[in-house]
């Protein structure tokens, strides 16, 4: 798990005594200069709100307890739903659905990017007839454990760097579009039966690349092996070897969409926020 931001202090702050005071008690922590702050981080979720609190209580010149009420066994699941409510409800939703459209593939049928028709030589795939939530819903199809197990293990890593950065609404907004351009993307390469979690993920892959890269951003940013090997994979996909070796046929038109849209939102949102703020 990436190291979690807990405060942000001019750099003309001493720090030292509040940092040997949370080392005395226990609290694991490092301190980093970043775009003139000094930016306090700390390993678990549940430490954030009590850093902050003794900070607060610190600049109303309280003097600090001996004996400080720091987290000792977090109450994760609660403090999970407050902090990353949105990655958390994506992933819950894609579990779901899973398990419905493994009983009843009616319910399978109405999330599809096409509408899928059974005609005297087989399956059809229709329009959507301005059914549009098809346009998104296939991210939450899953074709087997191991999909749905691979996808949800980087949504859970990626969305929840995004979330706890830059908030709930810029994450849903980012999936969002990233899921209809993936899902475009693939429809268009190649009308077919297809979904899954993994053009978002890419999409993610690329948006915390890109933020990492240009603004140093410790939490979104993603190591260059990690980004290697990811890119690897979708190459390699691309040639037909992962599909010819028993993995199933992979939507790799979705993959290449989405880290494409990643990459643009990720520059684009860059750029927007260096805009002056009036």
């Amino acid at each position: 798990m990436p190291d979690l931001i807990a405060l942000e202090v001019p750099l003309t702050e001493d720090l030292l005594p509040f940092s040997q005071y949370l080392w005395r008690h226990g609290m694991a922590h490092r301190i980093l200069e970043i775009n003139d702050h000094q930016v306090v981080f700390v390993k678990r979720i549940e430490q954030i709100d009590s850093v902050r609190d003794l900070y607060e209580r610190l600049g109303r010149g309280e003097t600090l307890p001996e004996q400080p009420d720091l987290p000792k066994s977090p109450r994760y699941f609660s403090l999970l739903l407050r902090r990353v409510p949105i990655t958390l409800t994506f992933v819950a939703i894609s579990v779901i659905v899973f398990a419905l459209t493994s009983f009843d593939d009616q319910f399978l049928t109405a999330l599809t990017f096409f509408r899928i028709e059974q005609g005297s030589d087989g399956i059809i795939f229709g329009s959507m007839q301005q059914q549009y939530w098809r346009l998104l819903t296939p991210i939450f199809l899953h074709f087997g454990l191991p999909h749905i197990v691979f996808n949800m293990l980087w949504l859970w890593d990626l969305g929840r760097r995004v979330e706890l950065v830059q908030g709930p609404l810029r994450l849903i907004s980012i999936v969002a579009l990233i899921g209809v351009a993936s899902n475009i993307t693939q429809a268009l390469a190649q009308p077919s039966l297809f979904g899954g979690m993994s053009g978002v993920d890419y999409g993610l892959l690329g948006y915390c690349w890109i933020w990492g890269w240009l603004r140093r951003d410790p939490v979104l940013h993603v190591p260059v092996p990690i980004m290697i090997a990811m890119i690897a994979m979708l190459l390699l996909s691309m040639t037909g070897l992962m599909e010819f070796m028993g993995m199933g046929a992979i939507a790799n038109a979705a993959h290449v969409g989405g880290l494409i849209m990643g990459l643009v939102l990720g520059l684009a949102t860059i750029l927007i926020s260096k805009k002056p703020v009036n």
